[in-house]
């Protein structure tokens, strides 16, 4: 056996007896392996008495079959795990080649040895019949290692693997922290890992990030505003991931997307152009304590966010003959109400740190502090809770046509009713509790609505009552559904 050849991913290289073949990640090795968990000098394979020996350099490791390695006779085929059982594979073969003596490369010791499977005989001198022509005894230099004591194992001829000092090349200290240090923190395997594009994993970077980001870029405006609708936007998709994960309305296709930016984009337009106008001609009677007032806001804003909806639906079925899940419609509907949300508590939040600054006391400071976080943090979940609910009503009215108006004015009125007199007791009672009790009713229909909307409508679609043609829809065709309930 004088010939080496060794493979490492897929390519192959042959090396002669006499050469010392270094195995690592620097780009000086006779075999490069760039992998992190490999060391930089990891082993070498040198030409010995009895064939190819193979052996980790410093702290470096190696398997076979599992089992941790030192040294390897190279006599036969042999795959080695490098660093670990899972680490990268290199194959080992020795080639048969023409005539069974050392090769002139060799060096002297493989002339006087040849290349013996068998090791090193005992008393160190030369086998029978293999010693040099004629007779002569041993070449200069004795029978010992060659220079550079690449010839034996470590420890000398017939040592055990791994005993005694290190063949030529070893790992020094710096190479063994280079080594550890990439496999305890193993930043380039990191980078190229596909879970950097889970969407948890981003969000939990966004989300440490953002309040660093919105000092570094907000902290020189001049707008009141501008804080209180940057965190509510950095708070509202954690609300939307909670109702997703409450609801559970399935998958979301590209068609719940579209419907979604729909809504979005509808729920901004109408705000400004017909809501907060007509809100500004009733706000003053509801600072006075009148709930006529308070009532006509809780159906202004709860239309704004139930109308696109309504739309929505009503297009889908007319146009793509499509019904969506009644969980879905409410999810859509929760999103209408972060929407919604995110933009009226810019208005709050402004003047909320305006109450800050202007305080007098401590406690005036406090209450500003507090109902800034209010906003930031539950008022768009509010407004999500009471856009889901009419969602769900008009996700049943739309799917089962028979009373569909009259199912759609009780899913709306019962939240613009909530709304109303939530917003009335702000304005009359000096004490937040009746507030609480409203947001405690609103939370107790939504979320029975999120654990019953399958059997409630499992129920409807079992009772004449709900079913029948529509006089407003009856020139629509009975549409396909799309998604269990």
């Amino acid at each position: 056996m004088n010939e080496l050849q060794v493979t490492f991913d897929g390519r192959s290289y042959t090396f002669q007896p006499g050469q010392t073949v270094l195995i690592g990640r620097l780009s000086d090795s006779s075999i490069v392996i760039n992998d992190p968990t490999v060391s930089r000098r990891h082993a070498q394979l040198t030409w010995g008495p009895v064939g190819w020996i193979f052996e980790n350099l410093g702290q470096a490791r190696a398997f076979e079959h599992g089992q941790e390695v030192k040294q390897v006779i190279v006599r036969k085929p042999v795959e080695l795990s490098l660093a670990s059982p899972q680490g990268p594979v290199v194959r080992l073969e020795p080639l048969d080649a023409p005539g069974s003596q050392a090769a002139p490369q060799a060096g002297p010791q493989a002339a006087s040895f040849g290349a013996s499977p068998a090791g090193p005989p005992p008393g160190f001198g030369p086998p029978g019949g293999l010693g040099p022509p004629g007779g002569h005894g041993p070449p200069p230099g004795g029978y010992g290692p060659p220079p550079g004591g690449a010839g034996w194992p470590p420890g000398g001829p017939g040592a055990s693997a791994g005993a005694g000092p290190r063949a030529a090349h070893p790992a020094g200290m710096g190479d063994e922290l280079v080594t550890a240090f990439e496999i305890l923190i193993p930043v380039k395997t990191w980078l190229r890992d596909a879970g950097w594009r889970q969407g948890l994993r981003l969000l939990v970077i966004a989300y440490a990030l953002l309040p660093l980001l919105f000092l570094a870029l907000l902290s020189s405006s001049s707008s009141l505003g501008v804080p209180g609708f940057a965190y509510s936007l950095y708070v509202a998709p954690l609300w939307a991931i909670a109702f997703w994960l409450l609801l559970r309305p399935g998958r979301i296709a590209a068609l719940e997307i579209y419907v979604g930016i729909a809504i979005i984009v509808w729920v901004t337009i109408w705000l400004y152009a017909v809501t907060i106008n007509i809100n500004d001609h009733l706000v003053n009677a509801v600072r006075n304590g009148n709930f006529l007032a308070a009532l006509a806001v809780g159906y202004n804003e709860e239309i704004t966010k139930a109308l696109p909806i309504l739309l929505a639906a009503l297009i889908l079925l007319k146009f793509r003959a499509t019904k969506l899940d009644v969980r879905m419609w409410m999810f859509l509907g929760t999103i209408s109400g972060l929407t919604f949300g995110v933009l009226e508590e810019r208005l709050y939040t402004e003047m909320a740190i305006a109450q800050v600054a202007n305080a007098s006391a401590v406690s005036q400071a406090d209450a500003g502090v507090l109902d800034f976080a209010f906003r930031v943090f539950v008022d768009g979940f509010e407004h999500a809770v009471w856009a889901g609910v009419a969602a769900f009503f008009i996700g049943i009215a739309i799917n089962y046509p028979r009373r569909r108006w009259q199912l759609i004015l009780l899913g709306v009125s019962m939240v613009a009713v909530l709304h109303g007199l939530n917003d009335w007791s702000v304005s009359t009672f000096n004490s937040y509790w009746p507030g609480i009790l409203i947001q405690a009713i609103s939370l107790l229909l939504f979320i029975g609505y999120t654990m019953s909307a399958s059997s409630i409508e499992r129920q409807v679609r079992r009772t004449p009552l709900f079913r029948g043609d529509s006089m407003a829809m009856d020139i629509l065709p009975e549409p396909k559904e799309t998604g269990g309930s």
